[in-house]
């Protein structure tokens, strides 16, 4: 889908996303108690261990064939991530939220829910079937739930801060990309990207065979 948005959608869903962040962040500030795992069956519970353990494979995974299928997506995607990392570390030291479980005190936000959410808002951006990356992140940030690692705002800040990071990413290289592009005189006219190599031949042939070559 490259860098065409539709403004209207596209400014309500950052204005929500950062309406949801500041209060999930201002509930993360106040004083908090460790509280009791939550009382679910313990098969539920490996599996949300597995899932936050083992996501980036799903998101290496997926990210070489998105790579692979369009090269414009790579730095989107390495930067995306870069820049949710460095907010994640940055917030986690800042707010300093006790975890549930009492061990550390560096819950808010989710890095994984975060990190899970950015990935999934530059595929969709990208990609018109990226959208299917949402409900992998929703899983991946009810994981951390269940396995007692954050509480439910951890999860929704960081959903919500890798939206904005992800929206943020994509409208500054969607900026840049043509003032970095190099500028190459075209020797003819500009075909469709979407042609195979066939095609493109059979167009060429015929506008050389109308020039008299």
């Amino acid at each position: 889908m490259g860098c065409s948005t539709k403004p209207n959608l596209k400014v309500i869903s950052l204005l929500v996303a950062a309406l949801t962040f500041a209060v999930t962040m201002l509930i993360a500030l106040f004083p908090k108690s460790p509280t009791e795992p939550p009382d679910l069956p313990e098969t539920l519970k490996r599996i949300a261990g597995e899932i936050g353990g083992k996501y980036w494979w799903a998101l290496t995974i997926g990210g070489v064939v998105a790579i692979w299928l369009d090269r414009r997506v790579l730095w989107r995607l390495v930067l995306t991530l870069l820049v949710s990392q460095i907010a994640i570390e940055t917030l986690k030291f800042t707010v300093g939220e006790v975890r549930p479980d009492g061990r550390f005190f560096n819950s808010f936000p989710s890095g994984h829910t975060t990190s899970a959410f950015a990935y999934a808002t530059i595929m969709s951006m990208h990609f018109r079937w990226g959208w299917i990356w949402f409900p992998f992140a929703i899983i991946v940030g009810l994981s951390r739930i269940v396995s007692h690692a954050h509480w439910w705002h951890d999860v929704v800040g960081g959903a919500a801060l890798g939206y904005i990071i992800a929206f943020g990413m994509h409208k500054l290289l969607c900026y840049l990309q043509p003032k970095i592009s190099p500028s190459t005189p075209s020797s003819g006219p500009e075909q469709p990207e979407h042609l195979g190599s066939f095609e493109r031949l059979t167009i060429q042939e015929t506008q050389n065979a109308g020039q008299g070559e």
